[in-house]
């Protein structure tokens, strides 16, 4: 009996445990189920597109629909900088010199400074072509067979790149407006213009270049005897020794020397390595200038060098007319002379 009594008691025990886990694996599985409350909705007060506190870290008015406007003035709206994830009150984001729209509308990267790169290999960086207006993917944004980095808009004889490199604006013939433009300038002082220094393969920038202790203007590279500088001056190749293909050397190479000059007429004699007298006419547009010059000869030249005996190492002219006033005789009229100073 007792024993019947204590099977009953077990048994209804172990039904009660067992009911119990039931119970607590239902509620630890709907505990586990239980869905997380929703996030927050974002708020966007004027319906425009950007939230509000968006609107209110950039300086915008979270209660007025500005979607369209252009606060920092980039280029961009503010709910294209909004989707973009540029800033709407600076223009320039990652401020590597190129407005958020231009850089957008180029397909760039606003958000990364990728000012120094070059897209298109044109010798221009990116921020160079923005500063040019060129366009960043393609080397020759006009067409016109010239690459954007080769072009010359201002017509100082220096390229794009070679502007850039100097530090001057190359849409600005004269730089820092001294009256001489980029091109023409003595960067160096070293007696040789800016473009002559790139077409000799000098640096513009560098008085020596080959730190040989010669100044690149008093070079002599093609060893004819003649300077690069006087060469140049002369209108002589200062890399090519015989320019004119005449068989003597720039340095040996002289049009002739003074036999006579009347200062009244402007009658100018000369006679010639090969013993031929030259007639021909000064007049006021003649210009004088020396070759070689030293100290020894008086800066600049005029009509007063020219004394018997004096070499004059080029000279040009211009074919003398009988109808015009100035050159009654029909003689030449000289054009340029140059003198040997020694």
């Amino acid at each position: 009996m007792n024993h019947r009594r204590n099977l009953r008691i077990a048994a209804a025990a172990a039904a009660a445990t067992l009911t119990t886990l039931s119970m607590s694996g239902t509620a630890m599985a709907a505990k586990a189920h239980k869905p997380k409350p929703a996030a927050p909705a974002v708020r966007d007060s004027d319906h425009d597109g950007m939230p509000d506190k968006w609107e209110n870290a950039n300086g915008l008015n979270p209660h007025r629909n500005d979607a369209k406007a252009d606060r920092d003035g980039d280029g961009l709206s503010n709910l294209r900088e909004y989707k973009t994830g540029t800033s709407a009150r600076t223009a320039d984001t990652d401020r590597d010199g190129m407005p958020d729209g231009w850089e957008v509308g180029n397909r760039l990267n606003p958000l990364r400074d990728d000012s120094g790169t070059d897209a298109d290999t044109d010798g221009l960086s990116n921020e160079q072509e923005y500063l040019v207006h060129d366009d960043p993917h393609a080397s020759d944004s006009d067409s016109d067979g010239t690459s954007d980095g080769a072009e010359d808009p201002d017509s100082d004889e220096l390229s794009n790149s070679q502007d850039f490199e100097l530090g001057y604006d190359p849409l600005k013939a004269d730089s820092n407006g001294d009256g001489v433009s980029d091109g023409a300038a003595d960067l160096d002082g070293d007696g040789l213009s800016n473009v002559d220094e790139f077409d000799l393969g000098d640096d513009p920038q560098e008085a020596d270049s080959d730190d040989d202790g010669v100044p690149d203007g008093d070079e002599d590279g093609d060893d004819d005897g003649v300077s690069d500088r006087d060469e140049l001056q002369s209108g002589d190749d200062p890399r090519d020794s015989d320019s004119d293909h005449d068989g003597v050397p720039d340095g040996e190479d002289n049009a002739g020397t003074v036999t006579g000059f009347d200062a009244t007429t402007g009658a100018l004699t000369l006679s010639t390595d090969g013993g031929i007298t030259v007639t021909l006419t000064v007049t006021d547009s003649t210009e004088i200038s020396w070759y070689r010059r030293s100290a020894t000869c008086p800066d600049p030249a005029t009509i007063d060098d020219l004394t018997i005996g004096r070499v004059v190492h080029k000279l040009e002219a211009e074919a003398g007319d009988n109808n015009d006033e100035d050159s009654a005789t029909g003689t030449p009229s000289a054009e340029e002379i140059t003198l040997l100073c020694v």
